[in-house]
């Protein structure tokens, strides 16, 4: 199922002016489980899972804030009701994912397990979490970061888009911002007439053992006109997760590590930038100038320095303009 038509069936739920309480309609004819749409009396949006009235459903209801979860026995239908209209976006992918889960699933304890465990994994997702304003330069890396994902992507497929997925480790204060089997990517976002990057701590480009170390220049320049900004980088990872069947919730999860959401990240919207170039360097190899912990006195520590990429032309990988 796609995303145009779990919006055409909202519109079609909309139209239903002359009925009062619950208004549903079947998710699609194609589902195995008996999956509604509904909105109720107030016109907050739910999901409902209907099922035999012998199936007993062991569940304990949370009600929270934008979110809630329950069992109605004497219905026998489990639902979960969005109760805050500004995440309906999000609401739509828990949806989709519930949907891949269990539309196929022909015994209804299997479809109702699944479906009450895919709403605890991407309840996370929906609570408010107090998070320090981003400043420009962080906004940018996290551009960047979102910029390379996006290629990744282009050239997945639904055999390993959730690898490449995985494999964005720039949210969880991991040593390097991707990592691969044979590599790990770190990605440095800079302003196009920047001669340097800055390198914040002296594990950022330590090689690990076995595996290739790649620094990813990305160039940008600021343009209110034509740029996009990070949320906008957002919608198109999610197109192109939707496009290959990939699981959803891993980005989610990996934005939930800063409590980043595609609400809060709509307040950023006045930075958009526009990439220009990106570069690629062989930072594993022995004589890339580098502080790294393996090249350091084991005193030194907490190191930050520049990085004249300018001077890096003997261990350039590849060079792509936009």
């Amino acid at each position: 199922m796609k995303k145009s038509e779990l919006n055409s069936k909202w519109e079609n739920i909309a139209s239903f002016n002359n009925k009062k309480g619950y208004k549903s309609l079947r998710i699609t004819g194609a589902s195995v489980p008996d999956l509604f749409l509904a909105t109720d009396e107030d016109g907050y949006r739910c999901l409902l899972l209907f099922l035999p009235m012998k199936v007993d459903v062991k569940l304990k209801g949370i009600d929270k804030n934008k979110l809630l979860i329950s069992f109605l026995p004497s219905k026998g239908i489990v639902l979960i009701k969005l109760k805050d209209f500004n995440f309906k976006d999000l609401f739509d992918d828990l949806i989709l994912s519930i949907y891949s889960k269990i539309n196929l699933i022909t015994e209804p304890i299997q479809a109702s397990e699944e479906f009450i465990k895919t709403f605890y994994k991407w309840a996370l997702f929906f609570e408010d979490k107090k998070v320090k304003k981003l400043g420009e330069e962080q906004i940018q890396g996290l551009f960047g970061e979102l910029f390379v994902l996006i290629e990744y992507l282009k050239s997945s497929n639904p055999n390993i888009i959730n690898s490449h997925l995985s494999s964005w480790k720039g949210l969880y204060d991991s040593a390097n911002d991707f990592e691969f089997d044979l590599k790990n990517v770190e990605v440095k976002t800079k302003k196009e007439s920047k001669l340097y990057v800055k390198i914040s701590s002296e594990y950022q480009l330590e090689k690990e053992l076995d595996k290739d170390l790649e620094l990813l220049v990305v160039s940008v320049k600021l343009d209110l006109i034509d740029g996009k900004s990070v949320y906008e980088m957002l919608l198109k990872i999610l197109e192109l997760i939707r496009v290959n069947l990939g699981d959803m919730s891993i980005l989610y999860q990996s934005l939930n590590q800063k409590g980043l959401t595609l609400e809060n990240l709509k307040q950023y919207n006045n930075y958009r930038f526009i990439v220009t170039k990106t570069e690629s360097f062989d930072a594993g190899n022995d004589n890339f100038p580098k502080l790294s912990i393996s090249n350091i006195d084991s005193e030194i520590s907490n190191l930050k320095y520049n990085l004249r990429v300018t001077q890096l032309g003997e261990y350039l990988i590849k060079t792509k303009n936009y």
